[in-house]
């Protein structure tokens, strides 16, 4: 996982000094987590057997946790405790925005000008908002609007993804009822620098 310069972000967020151009646009608040309450959140929100971890089917119901499990993991028990969250959670508020790129396919093939809104998970505590990007001609979003600016990176969370595109029939559990996730961290043990979106029109 890649943490985007400095320089870099304030380029994206103010226009680059002596370019003549750019947006004229106050820069993005820094982020405020709560590790303790957003690893409390996740595991009322998940354990449904209520036996205090997140494991096996639970993490079906959210793709982000479950595609860093072997990260967050700290003891390799295959379940998710508060205290592995937390810590996992802690490393969130290191970046103001990590680079990130969804690579979207449909049947295989890259899928142009799709639209990917990301939108935190519930146990997020409105830590972040809502994203959406756009595909380009290969498949692959880089850039997305956060906060009404169009930023090169992504805030640290975990994100249910949605693809749409329009012209394009793509079933129902790639958008409206989703089973696509990811987690974005520049903090904490490894971490991804992207995801593939392998859609089917079936």
């Amino acid at each position: 996982m890649r943490t985007l310069p400095l320089a870099t972000l304030l380029c994206a967020i103010f226009g680059c000094l002596g370019c003549g151009s750019g947006p004229d646009l106050a820069p993005v608040a820094p982020k405020s987590y709560d590790p303790e309450g957003m690893a409390k959140s996740a595991i009322i929100q998940l354990d449904k057997n209520t036996n205090g971890t997140i494991e096996g089917p639970e993490l079906d119901a959210c793709q982000g946790l479950k595609s860093s499990l072997a990260v967050i993991d700290e003891n390799s028990d295959n379940k998710l405790s508060v205290a592995e969250l937390k810590h996992r959670f802690e490393g969130y508020g290191s970046a103001g925005a990590v680079g990130y790129t969804l690579r979207i396919t449909l049947d295989g093939k890259p899928l142009a000008d799709a639209v990917v809104k990301l939108t935190p998970e519930p146990f997020m505590n409105g830590a972040v908002g809502e994203v959406t990007g756009k595909s380009d001609p290969d498949g692959a979003v880089n850039n997305y609007l956060v906060e009404g600016r169009e930023l090169p990176g992504l805030p640290s969370g975990v994100y249910r993804v949605a693809v749409t595109k329009d012209g394009e029939s793509i079933p129902a559990r790639f958008n409206t009822q989703t089973t696509l996730g990811c987690e974005v961290s520049a903090g904490g043990r490894g971490g991804s620098s992207g995801l593939d979106v392998k859609l089917t029109s079936k």
